[in-house]
């Protein structure tokens, strides 16, 4: 009895700081709960292409044509999902079946298909190949928006402070440049730990088979412990008042065509669809980073001779300081975002993304010494984490007090970034050279101008969005 009665004075005496430690913690769980997405949408983007092209030797439109199919599946599923997630069920269930269905086909991604051994030409692998890959992808897809559009729709959920949501979409972002860092670090042990290879080729196949296993475990982990742990709370739902009587469960009708109004009202908000377009532009500039700077450090090996002598393990090496870079930064926005405004830290990352695509195309020649590849990619990590961070904020924002239809915001800002993503990279690969000599430095030019147009359009739609807002203004 002294003992329990010791305890209970204790607990007292410090209620404040248990709140306080509690806050932060679930905070920081609630940024490890989209942990396995983010590792998997580092593998996804910066090696699959990679993978596809180099070890199972697809033709490059075929390759194209596998992201695309992935980022229209994504797109599609993305709004069904987050119609569904705000009417049925909890959020958490809802990020839960979604792990488990990437959980059953990523790691197949990476692993070479049944009856697909290197060096043989049988017919039925022209059709076998993609028709298997194209099943795993559509799975996975709808796996991966049910993860990321519960988890998003989660930030409106736990706060209506707009300091904490911000807070929350850092400690977001914060967590997926730790994740994609945790893949290039694994990848680049993976390619320095087996045998070494200049080149990357259909013999390494068992390389990615390892990398993407050991990133499922990781992501099964992070997974289990969001669930157990993440505690969320939903929203206390009162009953309307009338002259401070409840109002009777047969007016329920009126609660529910209200609801209905207020997406109405959405869909019919101009700064829905600019906010939108800062999103789509920024994630563009982000996803064709990941694709294509692998490919252009393959590319890089193949023309210059000297080059060589670094080796495959570029591919994952390069990623890494990208990401790095991604990380300081994201510390940095954590704490001044709010300070100097959502707009302008994202006209400072658009800024950023323009003057490393400069710099590609000024002076990153095959000839250039790694040193400057890995400062552009020190710019490329700093423009992608500060656009990301930023739209999303005024995503947030402009959700506000609505978090009953988060879901559904967040499908509609993320449905064309989806559709853009991969078009852009289909397009891209469709007019790629059958011969490398005659384009020896394609993936260049993809990163000078896809990646710079994609900064060049977020700054017009920020533009268009500033103007915009300051006329609605009375």
């Amino acid at each position: 009895m002294p003992a329990k009665n010791i305890l209970r004075l204790l607990l007292k005496l410090v209620p404040c700081k248990r709140r306080g430690w509690w806050r932060v913690s679930q905070n920081l769980l609630y940024g490890l709960g989209h942990v396995y997405n983010d590792l998997c949408a580092a593998m996804w983007f910066s090696y699959m292409m990679l993978f596809f092209q180099a070890v199972l030797e697809m033709r490059a439109v075929i390759a194209g044509a596998m992201l695309l199919l992935g980022q229209v599946v994504d797109a599609l599923a993305t709004p069904v999902v987050g119609v569904l997630a705000d009417k049925y069920s909890t959020k958490k269930f809802w990020h839960l079946i979604g792990c488990a269905v990437v959980t059953c086909t990523f790691p197949l991604l990476f692993i070479r298909c049944w009856g697909c051994r290197p060096g043989i030409n049988t017919e039925y692998l022209s059709w076998w190949m993609p028709f298997y890959y194209a099943i795993l992808v559509i799975f996975f897809q709808i796996g991966w928006a049910v993860v990321q559009i519960s988890h998003l729709a989660i930030i409106p959920s736990i706060t209506d402070n707009l300091q904490i949501r911000s807070e929350l979409t850092s400690i977001r972002y914060m967590a997926s440049v730790i994740s994609s860092l945790t893949v290039y670090f694994i990848t680049w042990v993976v390619l320095r730990a087996t045998n070494y290879s200049t080149f990357i080729g259909p013999s390494d196949d068992y390389k990615f088979r390892d990398v993407s296993l050991i990133i499922s475990t990781l992501g099964i982990a992070s997974c289990i412990i969001f669930h157990i742990f993440f505690k969320l709370k939903p929203p206390i739902e009162e009953k309307p008042k009338e002259n401070g009587h409840a109002v009777e469960t047969g007016e329920k009708d009126s609660t529910i065509l209200s609801a209905k109004s207020k997406i109405m009202h959405f869909l019919q908000m101009p700064l829905l669809y600019q906010t939108s377009l800062l999103y789509v532009f920024s994630r563009l500039y982000w996803a064709l980073s990941l694709v294509y700077v692998p490919l252009f450090l393959e590319e890089r090996l193949s023309v210059n001779a000297n080059a060589a002598a670094e080796g495959s393990e570029l591919v994952a090496s390069v990623p890494l300081v990208l990401y790095i870079s991604s990380l300081f930064f994201s510390f940095l926005l954590k704490s001044n975002i709010n300070k100097i405004g959502h707009q302008v830290a994202y006209l400072i990352g658009s800024f950023l993304s323009l003057v490393s695509c400069m710099w590609i195309a000024l002076a990153i020649s095959p000839d250039a010494h790694v040193v400057q590849i890995y400062l552009v990619a020190t710019l490329i990590g700093a423009g992608s984490s500060i656009t990301l961070v930023s739209s999303l904020c005024v995503t947030a924002d402009l959700i506000g007090p609505h978090s009953h239809q988060g879901a559904l915001i967040y499908s509609i800002v993320t449905f064309a970034d989806k559709l853009v993503t991969g078009i852009a990279v289909v397009a891209i690969e469709n007019y790629k050279c059958d011969d490398v000599l005659d384009c020896p430095q394609y993936y260049r030019g993809v990163l000078t101008y896809a990646c710079g147009g994609s900064a060049v359009l977020g700054i017009l739609s920020l533009s268009i969005t500033t103007i915009t807002s300051k006329r609605c203004k009375p």
